[in-house]
């Protein structure tokens, strides 16, 4: 296995053929989701869905519609914060995210849902202050020690990247030639450095198609995130759009609400150089091209809330 297309956007190695939804599928959701009953709650997945897949994490980069729409919405989340709430919920450490995103009035939960920070309108990223659960320091020690090693175990191929998250780590394969390969190459490395290092620990695989991610078995997920800020802040709304295996469970989260009568929910798949899951798919009520089309959809719910505001009460 070898380094390809470092750095590229997926849809510049491979190609996709999706079904994306219908204009009127598309605004019948938005239409659905601005007349539900106040707050409104958006969360957004970060690479893939905001940003183009980069076969190198490193290199991810916002759309700039979707970055120009999100700062539309953060303006009017930050007026009338008893009508949207914004969160962008990622895998990503909330420090990475929020210098990508560079968008103020927004929650920022990252390492799906482990770290917290809300970042002010106007305020810097980088001095956006991070909140964790202490009760997770335990599995620092362990997590570095599975970074370093397993990394060595492998050969320090160029096609790992690793992301060291405090208590958590993740083994990223995207730029691997064999995914599927490179991944099972990094489950067995861990294996092999447990069992040579007698590591007994709390860490637990969490969904990836592209990553292996190590994190506390008790820390939750996406599901989990979702579940809190909607238990926080009683939207009578909710949209989840996301990308990747993770996201099933944000997608999980709403359609439970949902079924249970608490809000109105739409799931928002986004398809990338390759098709989103399937078995997301399987949970999402509308599908999008990318990024871009995900940058127009937030411009469209922006118009509507914009005119909704204009209207008064």
């Amino acid at each position: 296995m070898t380094r390809s297309g470092a750095g590229t956007p997926d849809s510049a190695v491979t190609t996709r053929v999706a079904d994306v939804s219908s204009p009127a599928d598309i605004d019948a959701a938005l239409s659905a989701l601005v007349a539900a009953p106040p707050p409104l709650l958006l969360v957004i997945d970060f690479d893939g869905t905001l940003a183009v897949g980069s076969r190198d994490p490193a290199l991810a980069r916002i759309e700039p519609l979707a970055q120009r729409a999100l700062r539309r919405l953060a303006g009017h989340a930050t007026r009338r914060p008893d009508r949207l709430v914004l969160a962008v919920l990622t895998g990503r450490l909330v420090a990475d995210v929020a210098t990508r995103v560079r968008v103020g009035g927004i929650e920022y939960l990252g390492d799906h849902g482990l770290e917290h920070g809300r970042l002010p309108r106007g305020g810097r990223a980088e001095r956006l202050v991070v909140t964790t659960d202490p009760t997770f320091d335990v599995h620092r020690d362990t997590a570095e020690t599975l970074a370093t090693a397993v990394a060595a175990e492998l050969g320090a191929p160029p096609w790992l990247f690793v992301e060291r998250k405090g208590p958590s780590v993740a083994f990223h394969v995207r730029q691997a030639e064999d995914i599927p390969a490179a991944r099972a190459a990094v489950v067995e490395a861990i294996d092999a450095v447990e069992r040579r290092l007698g590591l007994g620990h709390g860490l637990a695989h969490y969904r990836g198609r592209s990553v292996v991610d190590l994190r506390p078995k008790d820390a939750g997920g996406k599901r989990e995130a979702v579940e809190d800020l909607v238990v926080r802040d009683r939207p009578g709304g909710v949209a989840v759009l996301g990308d990747e295996i993770s996201d099933i469970d944000a997608f999980e989260a709403v359609l439970a609400a949902r079924t249970a009568g608490e809000i109105v929910g739409v799931t928002v798949a986004v398809h990338g150089s390759r098709s989103a899951p399937t078995e997301l798919l399987a949970l999402a009520d509308l599908q999008l091209g990318g990024a871009h089309e995900v940058g127009r959809w937030l411009v469209g719910l922006a118009r509507r809330l914009e005119a909704e505001g204009a209207r008064g009460p």
